[in-house]
Parts: C-alpha cells; structure tokens; sequence
C-alpha cells in the first residue's frame, strides 16, 4: 500500500479479496500500490517508471517470492515474473489507471481481474465499496474551496464595515 496516501479500509479489502480469489483460481499474484515517490525507498528514480520499478522490486524480492507481481502507479502498470518482463503484462494495455488513492486500489483490482482472466482464472470483481470513488475527493475539495470563498467573503463585509462605521475599525 502506498506510504503516505491514506487508502480507505474498505478499498484495501476490496483488493485483498481479488488478490485471494485469483490465488484461489490458480493464479496467484502480488500487487504493490505506489502512490508518490517515497512509497519507491532508494529506488525513488523509477517514479512514473512501473514497468522497471516491477523488474527492480521482483529482483529485489526473487529469494522470497518468484510469481507474478503486478506494480500499480498513478501513470501506469508494470508487471513482471522473478523479475522479468513477460508476455502477460500486453494485458494491462489501454487500461488507465484512476487518479487518487482509492482509484489507485480499484485500478489494480481490475488490472488483477484482468490478468487472470487472460490466463484462464477469471475472477469475480466485488463491487466498489459505497463512498470511496475519487467523487469523495471531489466533495472534499468542493467543500474545502467553498470554506476559503466563504472566510474570504467574511473578511471583505467586516473591512467594509470597519469603513462604513466610524469607531469600528481595528485600533
């Protein structure tokens, strides 16, 4: 999970039950989320890279896993097998990953479901959990802005009524 973006619960179970279904099927993977270059370590030059950060993270980990690892980042998939590219990842062509953390989890949901299903496991997708479509992101900064033009608003009628009334203004 990325290391400094805040994914919602649901959205984390949502992915863990995709990755345990497609275990289950006979397709067994790992899926790293990278949010922001701190989520990379030392390897922080492959951000925007997913591809080569997938080959560099399946190098990393060949002593303690050599299946399928999918890397999931705000521009892109990357996938690979022991560290090596492989036919499989042409999967993920045209699929576009959805901005923000809770788009980054649902992204590799369906880049999962995609991938066995391409391989002869296909898996059920679970539906998204209910509030956590980047539209909360949206209300959040909606709301945000609203409450800066607002204060903003606030600040202007009280210097105009520092004016219009003599005695009023800050002394």
């Amino acid at each position: 999970m990325p290391f400094n973006a805040p994914i919602p619960k649901a959205d984390v179970e949502r992915l863990n039950t995709v990755i345990e279904s497609a275990r289950r099927n006979g397709y067994p993977i790992k899926v790293a989320l990278i949010g922001a270059p701190p989520d990379l370590g030392s390897a922080f030059t492959l951000w925007g890279k997913p591809q080569q950060y997938s080959r560099f993270l399946g190098q990393e980990l060949v002593f303690l896993y050599k299946g399928r690892l999918l890397v999931v980042m705000p521009n892109g998939y990357g996938f690979s097998r022991g560290g090596k590219a492989t036919p499989e990842a042409s999967t993920l062509a045209g699929l576009k990953v959805t901005p923000g953390p809770a788009g980054l989890t649902d992204s590799a949901v369906r880049a999962v479901a995609r991938l066995a299903a391409a391989a002869g496991h296909p898996i059920p997708i679970p539906a998204k959990p209910k509030g956590s479509s980047t539209s909360t992101d949206r209300v959040i900064i909606v709301v945000a802005a609203a409450l800066l033009l607002a204060g903003l608003a606030a600040f202007r009628f009280r210097k105009r009524l520092w004016r219009a009334v003599p005695g009023t203004g800050p002394q």
